[in-house]
């Protein structure tokens, strides 16, 4: 690799103390090696390349990576996908954006996180400055997005609502992903960054980009399957952008037409996609179904409440019952949830501080770390 690749791609890739070293790639330099250079930044525990090269080469005519799931029930999974599935969505998202050598755009999250990697690798493929901000606490990040003059952020809602300070008035595009953008966070991002166009987009590591603002991502279709009763079904979708599979595996839902499912419930409107959240998140309590992402929704919405978490507990009486954590400034009752049905209330609140709130490498809650919190809490309860 000439001298000149070398300081072209380290002048494009900033780590939270400046200029981002990178790992050696062959000469010519060419868009797969730039990809591979960026991948070589994160140490390799965190994601791996398969074949270990990303060279498109006669041996090698669709290279591979691997990065990993969310993980928010349970462990990660490894995800294998194509080099091509995320350079289609690059090329659409510049012509779009505008993307090129003036953007400057930054990830606040870490290089395990498949939307972190996105953002890096996407603005680094337009030609433009990557600033990977994770390690700061959230008020550096804040600064860090002022002071370098960033233009697109990359954020989950978690993320956003950690931030906090002064508005950083030069970014013009927020793309927030990775869970649902409630009210309250909107307004909070809208007052850190008031020039922006703020965009909220669905997907997953799986499936990359499913729709951004509510409708179809370009090139996504959508199919509602085994709706219910109540409308709602079995969200799938295919795209030029999906994975190959779990990690040796192939993807297992992948059907002969080549739709697959993540498990998304979620009905259509109008060529618009709302969703009721995820199959294994919904619970039955006394003959009802309680979707919890809409428990934790209505946490979120009150005033001082940052993260949320809703757990279903057995109950002898209606089948289960419902336990919440939550952090923030509030201090909250049960009887504060007066907007949900009396069914889908908690029976308890448990406050953890922000600093605390178990998360996984992704940025996202830790569900199994809140089970383990809580379950310890009521065992030292219970004890005499």
């Amino acid at each position: 690799m000439s001298a000149n690749f070398t300081a072209a791609l380290t002048a494009r890739l900033f780590g939270p103390d400046g200029p981002q070293p990178l790992g050696a790639v062959t000469a010519p330099a060419s868009e797969p090696e730039l990809l591979a250079a960026a991948l070589d930044v994160a140490p390799r525990a965190t994601f791996r390349l398969d074949p270990p090269a990303l060279h498109l080469g006669p041996e090698q005519a669709a290279p591979a990576f691997e990065t990993l799931t969310g993980g928010t029930t349970g462990t990660p999974r490894h995800i294998r996908r194509t080099q091509a599935s995320w350079i289609a969505s690059f090329e659409v998202n510049r012509t779009a954006w505008s993307l090129g050598a003036q953007t400057r755009a930054a990830t606040l999250g870490s290089l395990t996180h498949s939307l972190t990697l996105y953002g890096a690798l996407e603005v680094l493929h337009a030609g433009g400055e990557a600033h990977l901000l994770h390690g700061l606490r959230p008020d550096r990040q804040q600064q860090a997005i002022a002071s370098r003059a960033i233009t697109l952020l990359w954020a989950t809602p978690s993320q956003v609502r950690l931030l906090s300070g002064p508005p950083a008035r030069g970014v013009t595009r927020l793309l927030i992903g990775g869970g649902a953008l409630d009210a309250a966070t909107d307004a909070h991002a809208r007052a850190l960054f008031p020039a922006a166009q703020i965009h909220s987009f669905y997907g997953a590591a799986e499936t990359s980009f499913i729709t951004l603002d509510g409708a179809p991502y370009p090139g996504v279709e959508i199919e509602i399957r085994n709706p219910a009763a109540d409308g709602t079904g079995e969200v799938w979708l295919r795209s030029p952008y999906l994975f190959e599979g779990y990690g040796n595996g192939p993807d297992p839902n992948r059907d002969d037409r080549g739709f697959t499912t993540v498990g998304e419930r979620g009905w259509l409107t109008d060529g618009t996609l709302h969703l009721a959240g995820r199959a294994d998140r919904a619970v039955r309590i006394a003959e009802q179904t309680v979707q919890l992402e809409e428990v934790e929704a209505a946490l979120l919405a009150l005033p001082g409440v940052t993260e949320a978490a809703v757990l279903p507990r057995p109950d002898p009486i209606r089948g289960t019952r419902l336990v919440a954590a939550y952090a923030g400034t509030a201090q909250l009752e049960t009887s504060a949830l007066t907007v949900l049905p009396p069914l889908a209330r908690p029976r308890s609140l448990t406050r953890i501080a922000t600093e605390a709130w178990p998360r996984r490498p992704s940025g996202k809650t830790d569900l199994a770390a809140i089970e383990a919190l809580l379950a310890d809490q009521h065992s030292e309860e219970a004890a005499p």
